[in-house]
């Protein structure tokens, strides 16, 4: 099978406690060029990237899957409520914008690719879709390159975010764009092993009854959706005792396990993570990676 590398990641993180900051300034400095006429939401997916992708020339063929659980909330709301509210139609760039995919678009003019695009949307797991999608295309031979990435914008005023969060008022906030830049071929010190999804609990203990992973090696990441009561049986059943948390030294936004994922490639002590995340349907995601230190 395919080996499905982990060639570089980027990631943009900033807590937001009143007004989220304007990022036409950082854009351009991660870029190397303005972009006009866009707004936060395409700015934040060009900035991570950006940072993603560094100073290397990512192949033509590169193919682009973007995640987010809410959109481009910004341009939504600047389109529905004068539409709503007094009847106006929309302005037509804002219109397009409120497709999400225009953000892969820009994306994808920014470093000249050619390849597939797709923007996905999930409640709990949507770049664990976009992961999955990216790494049975690059096993499949149908990609050799792709950028996956997930982004969360905050949009003011921050007491009605937090209500749509279902956060407690003063609960601290933030906006992140996180990216992998996955290879089927080059070296690189990190692997994605799996990307899984189970319909109930008894499905995920029969996948972990079927891993054998060195506990010295290994460490577990709580997904910021699964519930603080299940942990224990989780990695019982996983046979682990190491344990971090996707929601630590983060303030909330939707894809707080993705930033923990970039967290342990860059900064882990141990090799090995395997993070399960879950729904509210009963539902979890598995996701495995491995990283080769020193």
């Amino acid at each position: 099978m395919t080996e499905v590398l982990i060639h570089a990641l980027g990631d943009y993180y900033a807590p937001v406690e009143d007004i989220p900051p304007d990022l036409r300034a950082l854009l351009t400095a991660e870029t190397g060029k303005p972009v006009r006429r866009i707004g936060r939401f395409i700015q934040s997916a060009l900035i991570g990237a950006a940072r993603c992708v560094g100073a290397e020339t990512p192949p033509a063929e590169t193919a682009v899957y973007m995640a987010s659980r809410r959109g481009d909330l910004e341009v939504t709301l600047e389109v529905m409520e004068p539409l709503f509210k007094h009847g106006e139609p929309p302005k037509p760039l804002s219109f397009i914008n409120t497709v999400s995919n225009a953000a892969c678009f820009y994306v994808a003019r920014h470093f000249g690719l050619h390849g597939r695009s797709c923007f996905l949307s999930n409640t709990h797991f949507s770049f664990e879709t976009a992961l999955q999608l990216a790494l049975l295309d690059i096993e499949t031979g149908l990609v050799s390159s792709a950028l996956v990435g997930s982004v969360d914008i905050a949009t003011g005023p921050m007491e009605v975010h937090r209500r749509r969060l279902r956060l407690e008022d003063g609960t601290p906030v933030a906006e992140a764009s996180h990216w992998l830049w996955l290879r089927a071929d080059g070296q690189g010190p990190s692997a994605l092993r799996s990307v899984d999804f189970f319909a109930d609990r008894a499905a995920l203990s029969d996948w972990l009854a079927k891993q054998t992973l060195d506990p010295a090696r290994t460490v577990f990441n709580r997904g910021q959706y699964l519930p603080s009561d299940e942990v224990a049986g989780v990695m019982r059943e996983a046979g682990l005792s190491r344990l971090t948390d996707a929601a630590d030294g983060r303030a909330c936004y939707d894809s707080q396990s993705v930033g923990a994922l970039g967290d342990f490639i860059r900064d882990g002590d141990a090799e090995v993570l395997l993070q399960v995340n879950a729904n509210d349907s009963g539902g979890y995601a598995a996701i495995l990676l491995e990283v080769r230190r020193g």
